[in-house]
């Protein structure tokens, strides 16, 4: 059953599935480090409700694999469960108003003041890969998929830099956000691999489960860079800082650095490495973060090239690649030599 609440939640547009545990003891603390905005809890983790009030309040909504006397329900209820989820039929008529049930109670607990606004039909890009002129590094953590998705929904067709993006998921939700990101833009989008090749214009996603670093890469078409993986640890992963530090090296100031909601520090020492090489960063502001931590320990570490709100970041990288391209060529212009006659 927990399978079949995991498929039909993750395939739903919009919600983000943000982790799964079936180990009851860390049920709050994954709840304290994700952010959710509700929990869909088993029968054996009812025992842990007391601990999740405590460490991050959220409504919660229990599934069974057996009917619930209305005592039980009562129970649970005074524990913070809002409603129940009954069990798996296995009629194919009763499945699908099973599943339409699911949504129902799920979707009843969405913020009554988020917006629904029409998603605009997605053009997508053909053009030929080109190499990237610049880099530009997307890291969160709480709430940064749907951030990611807002700066990507405003990228132009032709934008002439990479976009890595690294937000701090498990390793089997990589997929599902890759075909979220998709959705949001027309700008190619695929998960990185060992020896992927930036291109301008081209979004890679950096798998959960694993560290992302971006190397130079001589063979092929293009002198440019591609992606590896490190087996080095961190606290947080994909890290965000390792990331970062690898485009400051190669990239330079041609390199942005993009700090977007989430718990915690991970992506301070990245967003010093970018602006130690000349590289911009932007770190969300309060307003419009779910959680204010990695972009308030950017702030406060002084690394932070600009504090916008989420929908002013795209146009700003947009705005700075341009800048960029006009510096080189100034500077290209100026180390040519005058000739005379």
């Amino acid at each position: 059953m927990r399978q079949e609440l995991t498929r039909l939640l993750t395939a739903e547009p919009s919600l983000w599935v943000v982790g799964a545990t079936s180990t009851p003891e860390e049920l709050a603390v994954l709840a304290r480090r994700l952010r959710p905005g509700l929990v869909v809890i088993s029968e054996s983790q009812l025992l842990q409700m007391q601990e999740l009030k405590r460490q991050h309040p959220v409504p919660a909504l229990l599934y069974s694999s057996r009917p619930l006397p209305a005592g039980a329900l009562r129970e649970a209820r005074s524990l913070g469960v809002y409603d129940y989820v009954p069990a798996l039929p296995t009629e194919p008529a009763a499945l699908a108003e099973w599943r339409r049930e699911v949504k129902r109670k799920v979707q009843a607990v969405r913020p009554a003041h988020a917006p629904t606004q029409p998603v605009p039909a997605v053009v997508r890009r053909t053009a030929t890969p080109l190499p990237p002129r610049g880099i530009v590094v997307l890291g969160g953590s709480t709430g940064g998929a749907p951030a990611v998705e807002a700066i990507l929904r405003q990228l132009p067709l032709d934008f002439p830099w990479a976009v890595v993006v690294a937000v701090h998921l498990p390793a089997q939700f990589t997929a599902t956000l890759v075909e979220r990101l998709r959705r949001a833009t027309g700008l190619p989008v695929a998960a990185a691999g060992s020896g992927s090749r930036l291109e301008a214009g081209k979004v890679l996603v950096a798998p959960g489960g694993a560290n992302t670093i971006v190397q130079p890469v001589s063979n092929g078409p293009w002198m440019g860079w591609q992606t590896s993986f490190v087996a080095e640890a961190s606290l947080e992963v994909p890290s965000v800082d390792m990331l970062m530090a690898s485009v400051a090296r190669v990239a330079g100031r041609q390199a942005v650095g993009v700090v977007l909601t989430g718990l915690g520090n991970d992506g301070t020492r990245g967003a010093q490495a970018i602006r130690q090489q000349g590289g911009a960063v932007v770190a969300q502001d309060a307003a419009t973060c779910q959680v204010f931590g990695m972009p308030k320990a950017v702030i406060q570490a002084g690394h932070a090239t600009a504090v916008l709100p989420l929908p002013a970041i795209a146009g700003y990288v947009v705005q700075y690649a341009q800048q960029q391209s006009i510096s080189r060529v100034l500077r290209y212009s100026s180390s040519q030599p005058v000739l005379a006659r």
